[in-house]
């Protein structure tokens, strides 16, 4: 039983990896990505990057100049042929991109048929994962509880001004008084998405009696059983604490991903306490 749920997200996640590698000159936007994975758009990209290591945008990369390295062994078929065969718009996007991840450009390297089956092996497979310490998960159920959200897109840098602005917001009308708790929603994986474009929801519990306004929303988290594993630490490190749940705990459990987003729940007050003490519940929805 163990061994069929982890054959289940590997095997949803080997079938985007073969669309990719049939489909290396399209460009799948993540919800297409994750339809066929059969999950939803906010587990699918932690998911993938969890498990093959890197992310499909990568993925995608590895493969196009995987196939365009092959194709060099046939000296007659020109670079820009190559480029556009593969799915750059361009032959100097495509050279540019095959230095910067082989460190050979396209024109000599096919002049060295020895490193070029190598750059080929190399290219033909995803990276190898990095090693995750175990870490403690818990199986918890969460009532429901309402919170006041706002949406901050750009880089994770501005999430303290994101938060501090929500705070005063709560000050001014009086709902800290009733503060119950510091949450975050990270909608998109920053290692999946340009930072810029990158959405992020700070939250704060106020209670059920505080109403959002000024462009805040009243958003639901909780409701069900969720995975739970504690991040003691700098924030930077709960990407990893995520990928352990998404590419161990999960893979390897009998559980299921629910179709409602995950949340972060911050323990600490970071004005407060030094980040080497700040800690953070990373939750994601199973059942």
């Amino acid at each position: 039983m163990k061994r069929e749920s982890e054959n289940r997200y590997i095997e949803r996640i080997d079938r985007v990896v073969g669309f990719l590698n049939e489909q290396t000159e399209a460009s799948p936007s993540l919800q297409e990505l994750a339809e066929i994975a059969g999950v939803s758009r906010f587990h699918f990209h932690r998911l993938y990057r969890a498990i093959t290591g890197e992310t499909p945008s990568a993925t995608l990369r590895r493969l196009r100049l995987a196939r365009a390295a092959d194709m060099l062994k046939n000296r007659k078929k020109p670079i820009t042929e190559i480029a556009f065969d593969v799915g750059y718009e361009s032959s100097q996007a495509f050279s540019k991109a095959f230095r910067r991840v082989t460190g050979f450009s396209a024109s000599g390297l096919r002049q060295d048929e020895r490193r070029l089956d190598a750059v080929i092996g190399q290219l033909s497979h995803p990276p190898m994962p990095t090693a995750r310490n175990a870490l403690e998960v818990r199986l918890v159920s969460i009532e429901p509880f309402k919170v006041i959200a706002s949406r901050h897109v750009g880089p994770q840098k501005g999430l303290f001004d994101a938060y501090g602005e929500l705070f005063r917001w709560s000050e001014e009308r009086n709902g800290t008084k009733n503060f119950r708790g510091i949450f975050g929603i990270a909608i998109d994986d920053p290692r999946s998405v340009p930072e810029n474009e990158c959405r992020f929801d700070c939250c704060f519990d106020l209670g059920a009696d505080v109403k959002a306004e000024n462009g805040y929303r009243e958003v639901i988290l909780g409701g069900g059983l969720y995975a739970v594993t504690r991040h003691v630490g700098p924030y930077e490190g709960l990407e990893d604490a995520s990928d352990f749940l998404y590419g161990t705990w999960l893979p390897a459990s009998r559980r299921a991903l629910r179709d409602v987003t995950g949340f972060n729940h911050y323990l600490a007050d970071p004005d407060t306490v030094p980040p080497e003490k700040w800690e953070t519940d990373v939750c994601i929805p199973v059942g």
